[in-house]
């Protein structure tokens, strides 16, 4: 899978003998990873098709079909969203493999897999939205609840009617958690900008966007992890100027993509053994047990703050209290301190 997407068409079966290769296995694989279209493209790009056999490449041929025919309405679809925004002025800048589809990274739209139509807006127009989207498209808006410490990372996703695509308004790029190492003061310059009806981030942003999301939101950088949807973004942005050894050096994220798919020779970045590296295992298997606990804290004090604001979930709880665990000294305190 590799060689097909990254390599040349004479190096396609370099150290591989065409007859040990268990097809579906391959389209399981590429599957997995949402690769397929693409699989697809580089093998028709690269006139080798010949290699495969017929009903190999009819399979994924009609999948980069379904693909190309989806994307087609997703792009359509995604500047009818744009324009209604832009006629009620809210600001908006595509997020994503929407926003890649509409800086023309790929040679062919039928490449890319998407799942929704992403976009951020600011937080300011968040009300304004919902009111927007419920009004155009008979979508239920979401419920602003009046206990919100941080921002949420996007508003409820939705498929508006006589639509095909979601579309998902995110109001931040990473969880609350992570807002430190990427958040959406980044794009502070573009929403400074003029209005417009179609507007995406810059290649650097889009780059540095993949890393993390795949690092942090996705958890490559705390299990042994590596999406090739991400790798393959990358490597059709061609970030030269963010592909410098100083620039992944300075970040421990990108440093740890570019080292966990060093094997695949993909990228022409050297990243050199270091104490980081000698202790990679030990570290990593600290760092994923450190997130498992902070976050189980973190939903379970959520929960409890929620009683005391949240009538619904207060509702629930008593409910349940009261049918279980009525006879029981310390519930028949808890349902005291809930009912106050």
């Amino acid at each position: 899978m590799v060689n097909i997407l990254y390599r040349s068409e004479s190096e396609i079966l370099n150290g591989i003998d065409i007859n040990t290769i268990n097809f579906e296995n391959l389209i399981k694989l590429a599957s997995s990873h949402l690769m397929l279209p693409a699989l697809y493209f580089n093998i028709n790009k690269k006139n080798c098709s010949y290699l495969f056999p017929h009903d190999f490449i009819a399979y994924i041929r009609n999948i980069f079909a379904i693909n190309k025919s989806r994307n087609e309405i997703l792009l359509s679809e995604a500047k009818e969203l744009s324009e209604l925004l832009f006629e009620n002025n809210i600001k908006h800048i595509f997020l994503k493999g929407t926003a890649l589809l509409l800086s023309n990274v790929f040679e062919d739209i039928g490449e890319r897999m998407i799942g929704d139509i992403d976009f951020i807006i600011q937080h300011k127009d968040e009300e304004k939205v919902e009111k927007v989207l419920k009004y155009n498209n008979n979508c239920t808006p979401q419920k602003l609840s009046l206990l919100r410490f941080f921002k949420p990372t996007h508003l409820q996703r939705k498929v508006p009617e006589n639509k095909t695509i979601a579309i998902e308004a995110h109001l931040e790029l990473l969880e609350p958690r992570h807002r430190w190492i990427f958040n959406s003061k980044v794009l502070r310059n573009n929403f400074n900008e003029e209005l417009k009806t179609i507007k995406t981030p810059s290649t650097s942003f889009l780059f540095d966007h993949c890393i993390y999301a795949l690092q942090v939101r996705d958890k490559g950088f705390f299990i042994p992890y590596h999406g090739h949807r991400s790798i393959y973004d990358i490597y059709k942005l061609d970030c030269k100027n963010s592909l410098t050894i100083n620039n992944i050096k300075k970040d421990i994220f990108k440093k740890h993509f570019f080292a966990t798919i060093a094997k695949f020779k993909i990228f022409d970045v050297q990243i050199t053994s270091s104490f980081w590296g000698l202790y990679y295992d030990t570290f990593l298997r600290f760092l994923t047990i450190s997130f498992k606990i902070i976050t189980t804290i973190d939903s379970k004090v959520t929960i409890i703050i929620q009683l005391f604001f949240n009538n619904e979930l207060r509702k629930r709880a008593l409910n349940k209290i009261i049918y279980h665990y009525s006879n029981k000294t310390f519930l028949n305190y808890l349902y005291r301190w809930l009912i106050i």
